[in-house]
């Protein structure tokens, strides 16, 4: 089975929107009629375009589970030559359900110094086979983040900590 990926998405979009603009060309509808047609055609395009990173696998921006099994991280630092910010990538599973469990899912951070460390200690500990846990602590009070040091006033952080996952019990035989 041949993929086309979003080179064919974006190629199916063009022969639909060309399609309608023939057909508005040779109809009998208003000026009107036929601009908001096309209008309401180039809307979907954005929306599709921005739609495409959710469901391509780029991590997410949204609120971390509130306990979860860290299984993977990336750090990548601040850059003082470019004066880029820094990310912080977590690939993890959300332990909430745990009779129907969810796939991993990846999710992006703000930089800050201390979930760098808090992240490099949970990755030694997971390259060394112990599993981590992550909670973040009082996800119900507003934001969930803390201000860091007055270098940094405007950068905020979440506040997370990282727990040995405990061996799970099996049942006698």
């Amino acid at each position: 089975m041949v993929t086309l990926g979003i080179g064919g998405l974006i190629a199916a979009y063009v022969l639909i929107a060309l399609l309608l603009l023939s057909l508005l060309l040779y109809s009998s509808w208003s000026w009107k009629m036929k601009a908001g047609t096309i209008v309401a055609t180039s809307l979907f395009y954005i929306i599709t375009y921005l739609s495409f990173p959710p469901l391509l696998g780029w991590p997410t921006a949204a609120q971390l589970p509130k306990r979860f099994q860290l299984i993977s991280a990336y750090v990548e630092q601040p850059s003082k030559v470019t004066g880029a910010p820094g990310k912080i990538f977590l690939w993890l599973t959300d332990m909430e359900n745990l009779v129907n469990p969810m796939p991993p899912r990846a999710y992006r951070l703000q930089y800050s110094l201390e979930l760098h460390e808090k992240i490099v200690s949970a990755q030694t500990k997971i390259s060394k086979g112990m599993p981590q846990l992550g909670e973040v602590e009082n996800p119900g009070d507003g934001p969930l983040v803390t201000p860091l040091d007055a270098q940094r006033a405007g950068q905020k952080s979440i506040n997370v900590q990282f727990y040995d996952l405990p061996d799970p019990l099996f049942p006698e035989k």
